[in-house]
């Protein structure tokens, strides 16, 4: 049998295990959407006052005051935007800023295997997913806060294309959370994350408080990812654009 399918199985196994254990915490994350800026910057290096690129360097300006969270219990887990201030009175830089680090509140649970994205694009939308991310671990660390990370890749899928994302992972804190859609299959908690939009940092844990974090599964109707794409296509992809024309 093949021996990375072994080492995989074997990953996931104990961290199914340890996540049966009762530990629960909140991570708060700082937020950067420099990742993307860059790309902006490469895409229009000749034209420096294109009114796109503009709009995204604004746009990251409002998001440098973000924060988003974590919750863990458990099993189950909430990602979110918790500190979305208004910089600018732009209404459509703050949506554009917001939808560019999240597309909503993303609610996990590892022993079902599944997520559920509540979509925030003012929509009622409840997205149904699986929890299928392919990591290749490696044997690098770097120190964030008090923790020893290690390094993993993997890719997302874009209308196009596939673009690199990079985490750094605690096995300190054994429990396969992280960002957005990006939990399971890791034996530690994500601390850092970094793809081709958004870079988020830990920058507070606390684990095991004395009040027990409760999780809130959303009781609404659901439909699946791939339903959403073909209902709407990829929105993101389709405001990039939107504003990448002269």
């Amino acid at each position: 049998m093949n021996l990375k399918f072994l080492y995989s199985f074997f990953l996931f196994f104990i961290t199914v295990v340890l996540t049966a254990q009762n530990t629960n915490g909140r991570v708060v994350y700082s937020v950067s959407l420099d990742p993307f800026f860059s790309l902006m910057a490469k895409k229009f290096e000749n034209e420096p006052n294109h009114k796109g690129l503009k709009l995204f360097q604004q746009a990251t300006k409002i998001a440098s005051s973000f924060e988003c969270q974590l919750l863990f219990n458990n099993h189950l887990s909430k990602f979110e935007l918790i500190n979305n201030m208004v910089l600018d009175k732009d209404e459509r830089l703050q949506f554009i800023a917001e939808r560019m680090v999240v597309k909503g509140e993303y609610y996990t649970n590892l022993i079902k295997s599944f997520q559920v994205l509540k979509d925030n694009s003012g929509k009622e939308l409840y997205i149904k997913s699986s929890i299928d991310t392919d990591w290749t671990l490696s044997k690098e660390t770097k120190n964030i806060g008090n923790y020893v990370c290690y390094k993993a890749t993997s890719y997302k899928q874009l209308p196009s294309s596939k673009a690199l994302v990079t985490v750094w992972y605690t096995p300190q804190i054994p429990v396969a959370f992280g960002p957005k859609q990006f939990v399971g299959n890791l034996p530690g908690l994500i601390l850092e994350f970094e793809d081709n939009a958004v870079h988020f940092i830990a920058k507070k844990i606390m684990l095991n408080p004395k009040k027990t974090i409760e999780i809130s599964w959303p009781g609404a109707e659901t439909i699946s990812k791939e339903e959403h794409e073909r209902q709407t296509g990829n929105s993101f992809q389709q405001l990039k654009e939107s504003y990448g024309r002269d």
